[in-house]
C-alpha cells in the first residue's frame, strides 16, 4: 500500500505575497465558491460553497452531494481549496516600456487542512449559517430543521477543513514601473469587462500616490 500525503504549493514571488491574515479572510467571504481538492484513488474535485465558522483557527464548512464519488476516502483525508478572485490579460502593448511579454494579472486565496465529515445537526447548523450569509434577511434558515428539509439532507454529506496553511496571491504587476501600471490601468479601466475594471482598481492601488 502506498500512503499518499497532501502537500501544495503555489509559485509566489514575494512581490505578489498576501501577508494579511484579515485580508485572506475577507476574500474568501467575497468569492466562497472555491475548488476543493483532494485525493483518494486519483485526484478528485468539486466547485462548492464554503462558510467560515471560525477564524482563529481557520475552520471552512461545506458540503457534497451523496452521489459525489469525492466522497470516496475523504474522511480524515486532506484537502486543498482554492479561491479565485478578479483576473485579466496583460498586453505588453498597454506598457511604457517596449520589448515586454504579455502576462495575466490575478488575485487567488488557497487554503489546506484536514477534513472532517460533520453529523446531521452539525450540517444543520453549517446550512443554517450558509442560508444566512448568502440570503439575509431570509426566513429560510430558521425552517431547515422541518422535516422536509430534514428528509432533503439525507443527499448531502456535510464536512468541515480545520485550515492549517493559508496563503494568498496578488499578481498585480507589481513587478513592473510605475509608468508600466498606469498604461495597464489606462487600458482596463475603460473596459465593460467586470474583472478587468477590477484588476484596474486593484492595480491602482499599488501606484504609490503623488
Amino acid at each position: 500500500m502506498i500512503w499518499w500525503t497532501a502537500c501544495f504549493t503555489v509559485y509566489i514571488p514575494p512581490e505578489f505575497a498576501i501577508s494579511d491574515r484579515k485580508e485572506m479572510m475577507e476574500f474568501i467571504r467575497k468569492y466562497s465558491f472555491g475548488i476543493m481538492i483532494t485525493y483518494s484513488e486519483g485526484f478528485r474535485t468539486s466547485h462548492i460553497p464554503f462558510i467560515i465558522t471560525s477564524e482563529d483557527p481557520l475552520v471552512l464548512w461545506g458540503h457534497l452531494a451523496t452521489g459525489n464519488q469525492q466522497l470516496r476516502g475523504i474522511r480524515d483525508s486532506r484537502a486543498l481549496v482554492i479561491f479565485s478572485g478578479p483576473h485579466s490579460y496583460i498586453s505588453p502593448s498597454w506598457y511604457a516600456e517596449p520589448g515586454q511579454v504579455p502576462t495575466w494579472d490575478y488575485v487567488t486565496v488557497h487554503v489546506e487542512g484536514n477534513v472532517r465529515l460533520t453529523g446531521r445537526d452539525d450540517t444543520t447548523k453549517m446550512l443554517e449559517r450558509m442560508v444566512s450569509f448568502y440570503e439575509s434577511g431570509s426566513t429560510l434558515s430558521g425552517r431547515l430543521r422541518e422535516k422536509p428539509y430534514q428528509d432533503m439532507m439525507s443527499g448531502i454529506v456535510g464536512f468541515k477543513i480545520q485550515v492549517d496553511r493559508i496563503w494568498g496571491k496578488a499578481k498585480l504587476s507589481q513587478n513592473h514601473s510605475v509608468a508600466d501600471r498606469l498604461g495597464v490601468i489606462d487600458h482596463l479601466s475603460r473596459s465593460s469587462n467586470q474583472d478587468e475594471a477590477k484588476i484596474a482598481e486593484l492595480i491602482g492601488r499599488t501606484v504609490p500616490k503623488q
